[in-house]
Parts: C-alpha cells; sequence; structure tokens
C-alpha cells in the first residue's frame, strides 16, 4: 500500500543559485557556486538548513548533491527541481531530444533501468514522434531515478518546462505530470513558474488542483507575473498552496521582512534560496520565530 502523501512544506532550503539561476549579483551567485562546488560543503550545509528548521531541500539533480544526499546520515526530504536545465540545455544540443533522455537512462543503477524500461517502452511513440509531453515525462523519471533520494517529498517541474507547457495551455500535461509524481514516485506534485499568476488563474480555469505552486512573492513585486496586484489578488483567493520565492527581491529588502510579506499575503510557505542567506541557522531560525510570532 503507498504512503500517504507528505505535507506540503512550509520552509525550504532553496538551491537554484547552484546553477546561476539568480537574480542576486553575478559576483554573489559565483560565491555561492564556488563555495558549495564540492559535496561536503553541501552536505553540512544542508544538515545545518534541517536542524535550523528547513524541512527539505529544493534541489536540481547533480552529482554534488546526489554525494552530498549519500554522505549524510540522516534522510534528507527531497523536493527534486525537475529537469536540471542547465544540463539538459547543454544535452540537448550535443545529443538531440532521444540522445539527452538515453544518456539519463544509462546513469541509472540496474533495478532503475529496468524500471525505466517499461515506461520507455509505454511513452516510445510519443518521445520518437516528438511529443512534448511524452519527451518531458520521460526526461523527468530519468531524472529523478538518477538522484535516488531516500527520502523523495515531491517531484517539481522546472520553470522553462512549467511556463512552456502554460504558453501552449496544455492541461493535459499538467494533469499527467500530477499523476506521475503521485503514482509513480508517490510524491507530491510541484511547478515552478515565472508566471504565478497566469498559473494559478489556469489552474482554476481547468479545475485541477496540484500539491503547490512555487513562485516569486515580494513587496517590491519583483517577479510577479503579470503584476503584482494580480497575483496578491489570486493569492488571496486560489486553493493551490504556494511556496514563495525571490523573497528579497535581488538583495532589495531583508529575507524576514519578504516572509513576512508573502506570508501576510497568503503564501502557504518560503524557499529562500542559498544565495539569500548570508548566515544560514541564524536567518533560517529568524523565520521559525517571525511565524511563531505571527
Amino acid at each position: 500500500m503507498p504512503r500517504p502523501l507528505p505535507v506540503v512544506p512550509r520552509l525550504l532550503l532553496g538551491t537554484g543559485s547552484l546553477l546561476g539561476v539568480s537574480r542576486a549579483t553575478r559576483d554573489r551567485t559565483l560565491q555561492v557556486a564556488t563555495r558549495f562546488a564540492e559535496p561536503e560543503s553541501l552536505a553540512v550545509t544542508i544538515s545545518k538548513a534541517l536542524k535550523a528548521g528547513a524541512e527539505g531541500v529544493l534541489a536540481s539533480p547533480s552529482r554534488s548533491l546526489r554525494q552530498a544526499l549519500k554522505e549524510l546520515p540522516e534522510r534528507v526530504p527531497t523536493y527534486a527541481l525537475l529537469p536540471n536545465v542547465r544540463e539538459y540545455t547543454r544535452d540537448w544540443a550535443d545529443l538531440g531530444p532521444r540522445g539527452t533522455i538515453g544518456k539519463r537512462i544509462a546513469q541509472t543503477g540496474f533495478m532503475g533501468r529496468l524500471r525505466l524500461s517499461f515506461s520507455a517502452l509505454w511513452r516510445y511513440p510519443g518521445v520518437m514522434s516528438g511529443d512534448f509531453v511524452s519527451r518531458v515525462l520521460m526526461l523527468v523519471e530519468a531524472e529523478a531515478e538518477w538522484l535516488q533520494s531516500r527520502d523523495l517529498r515531491a517531484v517539481v517541474l522546472a520553470v522553462p518546462f512549467t511556463d512552456l507547457a502554460l504558453a501552449g495551455r496544455q492541461r493535459r500535461f499538467f494533469d499527467t505530470f500530477c499523476r506521475l509524481a503521485r503514482g509513480d514516485f508517490n510524491a507530491m506534485a510541484g511547478f515552478e513558474t515565472r508566471n504565478l499568476g497566469h498559473l494559478l488563474a489556469a489552474f482554476d480555469e481547468w479545475g485541477l488542483t496540484p500539491d503547490f505552486v512555487l513562485g516569486p512573492v515580494n513587496p517590491r513585486g519583483l517577479g510577479m507575473k503579470p503584476d503584482r496586484e494580480t497575483v496578491l489578488d489570486r493569492l488571496t483567493r486560489t486553493k493551490v498552496p504556494v511556496l514563495a520565492s525571490e523573497l528579497r527581491a535581488a538583495g532589495q529588502i531583508t529575507l524576514v521582512e519578504g516572509a513576512r510579506f508573502a506570508r501576510e499575503s497568503g503564501a502557504h510557505g518560503l524557499v529562500p534560496d542559498l544565495v539569500d542567506l548570508d548566515d544560514l541557522s541564524a536567518e533560517l531560525r529568524a523565520l521559525q520565530a517571525e511565524r511563531r510570532s505571527a
């Protein structure tokens, strides 16, 4: 019998800056990427974050992350942000779509390849014909299998794929992705977006309720599309839990100020990134204290 789906978290540690995805200054982003290039330092930081109140880590599969998870004695609740867009883009250019998927299948262990072989047979016609849904879902399955997290809590679709599917009005894709995450991985289904207002409106229109959506929420309205007022209105009316990112608005405000605004605006939880944290333990504890006092 499958285990019950996890509870949607209130506080996650984001690691998007390790892939170079950040609105922070280039110097700051490079500093963070260099600091956590080795699995040992990343493992120590993840452990500190969990002790300081983070309920898990939101991260794209990488060799450093996979090794860091293996080194930690405790089980790390992992919210897998799939696919790893930086590696996917490089492989797509070098290997093409089928080669990109094949490379990820080949990287998994024997049992992983066995499980993926059944999915490949099922999705093969779509993959070969260039069907967007089939190719993305096969890619997501392969990367989630390769990550080998001992505690996979959610499968989260990375922003370029979410927003491309949204632009194409791909209701079937979103519905199929949710069923894949919940059925095949017994995990929550989440979507990262840079068009939060549009995505929440689409889910309401389509009658879809993923487990959560991740998108920018901050007092400056930075990254809140189509605009700050529309996103804030949607936050008060949506049935989909929203995890707020871009809390510091590229460093314009403090983390606590951004967190307070997001919570007061209706966000279910927070996802501060490594690039936003100068003193990780102290700042995560401050977010927890601010939440309890609210």
